[in-house]
């Protein structure tokens, strides 16, 4: 938080765009670990099922304004970009660290297959939806304008899954799902909320110089914005997350470590991803699912690979190893991406 007076300083005294990407980077971590605690203290005050619906609404609250702010601005790469690579980071990186460092303290580590299989069929729907709009519509010499409404009927069949997945989650199937354990609040409701409310603000506010300084970052940096919102915009959401993930994994709360990990990839894939098209609809904005060729691929072998290792409720440090391995993998090969116009 002590880089928020920076953050402000370097968009309003026109320092450079590496340094004010930089510094409000590095202010958005911590408030986005801030906005992960009040959200658990308002959910604390109201019972299990609408507590859940709290925490799924605000889990990814982040990457939401951050994707809105760069599509009211036209960064659709980015965009794009960024909600593949926040999938990418909790379904190899996040859930490859928690395999591998709960392995270095157990042999073997359980988890409920009921979660982690119905978390999987649906990560293997929303390749569907990817493909419906890219490699479908190029084949069949489908035109922007009708790949723009596959992507609208697709984005609203998604979160209609989701909504499904929640009533699945926190109602039908509550007491085969994998709980932590009731927390008691530890702040009076009005506090909390007005607490959630001031730091999704701010967030909100300094998400819009992030996304203003994104192009002369990577002009100036040479970093391409592939890489900006696959590798490093993610990072911005989930470093805390993936942090708690990995230390509850190291204690043996797998199902917990599971529902951060593979429940945040879900979440994005079928809500966040769907909403910003769906937003991007309402502003006239022409958001679509139309992801580069290379990114669908990767990110149906992604899901393809998670699935062979989950198929067995039961993790190991090599399960691990292979899942980051994976991510470094992508992470290089974006790298050196040469950067073409892609529409």
């Amino acid at each position: 938080l002590l880089f928020i007076p920076f953050a402000l300083a370097s968009h309003y005294l026109d320092w450079s765009p590496v340094a004010i990407f930089i510094f409000n980077f590095l202010t958005m971590i911590p408030l986005a670990a801030l906005l992960g605690d009040f959200t658990e203290e308002v959910a604390a005050h109201t019972n299990q099922t609408i507590g859940g619906l709290i925490n799924a609404s605000f889990g990814n609250a982040v990457e939401v304004v951050v994707a809105i702010e760069a599509l009211l601005a036209g960064e659709y790469r980015v965009v794009q970009a960024s909600m593949i690579g926040s999938i990418f980071s909790n379904l190899l990186l996040v859930l490859g660290c928690c395999f591998l460092f709960g392995g270095f303290y157990h042999k073997e580590q359980e988890y409920s297959l009921l979660v982690s299989t119905a978390n999987m069929g649906l990560l293997g729907l929303s390749c569907i939806a990817l493909i419906l709009p890219t490699p479908f519509a190029q084949y069949y010499d489908v035109n922007e304008e009708e790949a723009l409404m596959i992507s609208r009927i697709v984005a609203l069949c998604l979160i209609f899954m989701y909504a499904q997945l929640l009533y699945f989650q926190l109602k039908t199937h509550a007491d085969f799902m994998g709980q932590e354990d009731d927390e008691k609040a530890t702040l009076p409701f009005g506090i909390a909320m007005f607490a959630l409310v001031v730091i999704t603000t701010v967030i909100a506010f300094l998400s819009n110089f992030l996304v203003g300084s994104i192009d002369g970052f990577c002009e100036d940096s040479g970093i391409s914005k592939t890489f900006t919102g696959l590798i490093i915009l993610p990072i911005v959401g989930n470093a805390v997350e993936h942090m708690t993930a990995v230390s509850v994994a190291m204690k043996n709360k797998m199902d917990l470590a599971m529902g951060v990990a593979v429940g945040s990839a879900t979440q994005i894939s079928l809500f966040v991803t769907p909403l910003v098209v769906i937003v991007g609809w309402i502003a006239n904005k022409p958001m679509t699912l139309n992801f580069p060729p290379f990114e669908v691929i990767l990110f149906i072998i992604s899901v393809i690979v998670v699935s062979i290792i989950l198929s067995y409720p039961k993790s190991n440090w090599l399960e691990g190893s292979m899942l980051v391995t994976t991510y470094f993998l992508i992470a290089v090969g974006f790298w050196f991406e040469k950067v073409v116009d892609y529409s």
